[in-house]
């Protein structure tokens, strides 16, 4: 018998973020090509994966291009929408696949033909309709827009449960995404970590904390940085974002803190690290914190989300709850000699490739 075709099918490519590394990591385990809406201007593709862009002259070019590339990274509501819009048909050649993984929420709304079978990997149920609805509303709860702004998002939802119908399968990037798509969607979910790649490795101590993310609010950067001020131990913050500005004035008048920005080579800052802090808001997965376990760092992590599950306490590191005063207590708690590098590296080994390779081919070609 012929081994069925599968095919990759990831929304758009507005950067390399996270869930483009995974649809790319996807491709390359499963021998798949990857079909999606668009590939942003500037976004570095690998050569060895093949990619399909649907509407690429519609998404980047003349004056649809315009509107469309306007914080095109998930911001922009008339690209969310026609993005949504076009994935229900997609082309023609996605019809000739037995099976689709589907990468990114949006990815669901293509309808398949009878005989294929959807496996779907969506990062999260979009956060914005369901956990932290109530939080993105009362960002726009001004008179009128407000309103307009729950309409929005209740017409969205139901969008978005008609198109759990097309998926056969689920697969979540952790157990904390299983329970989301278990509480919103009332479906069972297999758990396959993302793969940790990179030459992250413990070459000792130079005597600083380090954390890296994009530098947004969910990220809680701001936490961090506070926590550190007025103390003698130093912290390195790398990333960039829209927060950026704010943390380097909270950071002027304390030498302690450096506010790095965008750095090429994560792997060789975090080799020398004491430990990671991380402390991001009801995380989905969190990289960051599997990064850190495999270059065998202490993991600081905030006690909720998936970092909670990251961090076996006095083991791979140490918890502290969502505030600045509880992060400080943390701090003084903590001491280097306490944790094994071997031993968080071995804890690690979860987020390996291959076992994210055994486990994505086991279920999309149902072995």
């Amino acid at each position: 018998m012929c081994e069925e075709r599968v095919a990759i099918v990831h929304d758009r490519f507005p950067g390399m973020g996270g869930g483009e590394t995974f649809a790319v990591e996807a491709a390359r385990v499963l021998d798949a090509p990857i079909y999606t809406m668009y590939v942003a201007e500037g976004t570095a593709l690998p050569e060895d994966v093949t990619v399909y862009a649907m509407r690429q002259s519609k998404y980047t070019s003349g004056l649809s291009g315009q509107l469309l590339e306007w914080k095109n990274s998930g911001m922009n509501p008339f690209e969310t929408t026609s993005v949504a819009i076009d994935m229900t048909q997609g082309v023609d050649e996605l019809g000739e696949y037995d099976v689709l993984l589907e990468s990114a929420p949006l990815s669901k709304y293509y309808v398949p033909d009878t005989h294929q079978r959807v496996v779907h990997y969506p990062h999260s149920p979009p956060r914005w309709l369901y956990d932290l609805f109530r939080d993105r509303m009362d960002r726009v709860d001004y008179p009128f827009v407000g309103f307009a702004a729950r309409a929005y998002a209740k017409l969205w939802r139901a969008l978005d449960k008609e198109a759990v119908d097309y998926v056969d399968t689920f697969v979540a990037n952790s157990e904390v995404i299983r329970d989301r798509v278990r509480r919103y969607y009332d479906r069972d979910a297999e758990v396959v970590y993302p793969p940790v790649t990179g030459d992250w490795r413990n070459e000792g101590d130079d005597g600083y904390f380090v954390t890296w993310s994009r530098l947004d609010k969910e990220k809680r950067m701001d936490l961090i940085v506070e926590a550190f001020q007025g103390r003698d131990e130093r912290l390195i913050v790398a990333g960039d974002g829209e927060q950026r500005e704010k943390l380097e004035r909270m950071a002027r008048g304390h030498d302690n803190i450096e506010i790095r920005g965008f750095v090429e080579d994560i792997e060789s800052l975090v080799a020398r690290a004491t430990a990671v802090v991380y402390a991001p808001q009801q995380e989905d997965f969190g990289l960051v914190g599997a990064e850190a376990l495999t270059a065998g760092k202490p993991l600081l992590g905030v006690n909720e989300g998936f970092t909670r599950y990251q961090v076996e306490e006095g083991i791979t590191g140490l918890h502290f709850d969502p505030t600045v005063d509880s992060l400080k207590a943390t701090l003084d708690e903590f001491d280097s000699a306490d944790f094994d590098a071997n031993e968080i590296q071995r804890s690690a080994e979860q987020y390996s490739y291959e076992n994210f390779e055994t486990k994505l081919e086991a279920i999309v070609r149902e072995r």
